[in-house]
Order: structure tokens, then sequence, then C-alpha cells
């Protein structure tokens, strides 16, 4: 069954790295290809520092680049993103009607409003930010609304840093049910709670910064020192974990955007001069 999955759907599913300046991966997503569109969690909206982003799909063997390009993320964000930023619907499209993606395949969207409990599902992704593409599996374990009327599929496959935007797939048809996020999940609240703290802590540490001193010992920077160790471990913590119960949003979202006729919608916040920097 998973084997079909691969089959039918590996192709269309793609790797997102942000990259600094300096060309360092500083996060990294997956998304997959709906018609000429990119879907991926809303958290593409909002990766600090990045300077530029490289799309990547690959082959069947799950590492042979089938293609690539980088975008400048301002470009990708302010030329080729559909909708407002803040969408409050946990996803992401972006117009990559391009020459270099032309041969990708799309994936289909269900329909699908009611999910069984207990059924399986399968989901494609970038476990940790590596560039092979993997597939896992799971069963729906529960749905569940959030306070904004979002819905939400509960799964109990693992998932991990880089897969945050995958395809959850129904074997069965072979179509899109949800899209995997790890991101609205009690741990990743947690840490990115413990990010803002350490911020705080560094901030209030630079006001006094030189001011106190123990002999030829300046407990300041100590204290600095700790914290940006902390950063750290927290950092590689939340990268390098998985987690078991995992979530996806569903389609209510996005599937009456997909279902027009998309050759009379109005690309006003989508440059047509897409101006690309390739490599």
């Amino acid at each position: 069954m998973l084997s079909n999955v691969w089959t039918s759907c590996h192709a269309s599913v793609c790797q997102l790295n942000f990259l600094n300046e300096r060309g360092v991966c500083i996060d990294s997503l997956t998304g997959f290809k709906v018609k000429n569109f990119l879907v991926t969690t809303q958290h593409a909206f909002c990766i600090e520092k990045a300077h530029k982003v490289q799309i990547t799909f690959v082959e069947a063997d799950a590492n042979t680049v089938a293609a690539s390009m980088k975008i400048p993320y301002a470009e990708l964000i302010k030329e080729h993103r559909i909708g407002v930023l803040d969408n409050n619907g946990h996803y992401a499209i972006f117009n990559i009607d391009l020459p270099e993606f032309e041969k990708i395949p799309s994936l289909t969207l269900s329909e699908q409003r009611n999910y069984t409990i207990g059924s399986t599902v399968a989901a494609l992704g970038f476990n940790f930010g590596y560039s092979n593409l993997a597939i896992k599996s799971g069963l729906i374990s529960s749905v569940f609304a959030n306070a904004d009327g979002n819905r939400f599929i509960q799964f109990d496959g693992q998932v991990s840093y880089g897969n945050s935007g995958s395809p959850l797939i129904d074997p069965s048809t072979m179509q899109v049910v949800g899209i995997v996020s790890r991101r609205n999940t009690p741990a990743s609240n947690a840490y990115h709670q413990l990010k803002d703290i350490i911020a705080t802590n560094l901030g209030e540490l630079k006001k006094v910064e030189t001011i106190v001193r123990f002999g030829d010992i300046d407990p300041i920077q100590v204290l600095v020192a700790n914290q940006n160790q902390l950063k750290l471990l927290a950092n590689i913590i939340y990268k390098y974990s998985s987690t078991s119960v995992s979530q996806a949003v569903t389609l209510d979202g996005i599937i009456s955007f997909f279902n027009e006729d998309l050759s009379d919608f109005d690309f006003d916040i989508v440059s047509k001069e897409h101006k690309l920097i390739n490599g």
C-alpha cells in the first residue's frame, strides 16, 4: 500500500530550505505541488533572517534532484504569495507556474470532509531537514477543531523537524486530506516560549553589560554565555526530536480556491515577472 503511495505521490513533494545571507540553511519545510501552485504550512511566511529559499523536488530514489531553484525570500513572499500573510488557516500557497517546475506532477486535493478514526494515512516529507524524501504511515486517532474553528486530523505517525507542510495522503484514493504541521503542538509552543524568555534575558543582560565586575571576571558575560548555551540546546532538542502525536490541518480553508476556474483568478499580488536566481 505505501509503495503505491510513494509511486503515485513522491514526485509532487518538495523541500523548502531557507538560507541566510551566508547561504546557511536556517529552517526547512516540506511542500507539495497542486496544479501550478506550491502548498505548505503558514510558517513559510515568517522565517526570520531568510535571504533565499531553495525549492527542490526529487526522483523515485528519494535523493536524485528532479528540479530545483533558488528564489529570493522577499520575492517569494511579495510576488509569488497567494492570499494574505495572516490567513489564520495554517497553510501557505505560492504560485510556481514556472518552466523549471512545468514537468512536476500535481497532487489532487480530496473533497472528503468526514474522516474515519482508525483509518490509515501516509505522509511524505523531509525528516530533520535532510535532503532525502521519506514516507511514513499512521492511523487517524482523532479529529478536532481549535478555538479559531480550524479543523485538524490527529494521527499517530511520527513527524520531525522538516516535516511541516507535508501532504497527508489517503492511500485508498492517493489524494491529499491534510497539511501536516509539527509547529502547532504543545512541545513546539513551549520551545518558542523558551526562545522568547532567553531573548528577554539576553536583552536585560545587555543593559548592564560592563557595569558589574568581580576582579578579572565579568559575571554578565558568564550569564550571556549561559543563555546562549541554553538557546543552542533548545534548538538541538527541537530540531532532532520527533513527535508521536501529530496533526494535519484539513483542507477546508483552501479547497474552494483550487475548485475555482483559475484561468480567471486575479493575480494582482503575484508578479508576472519572475526574476529568479538559479543555482
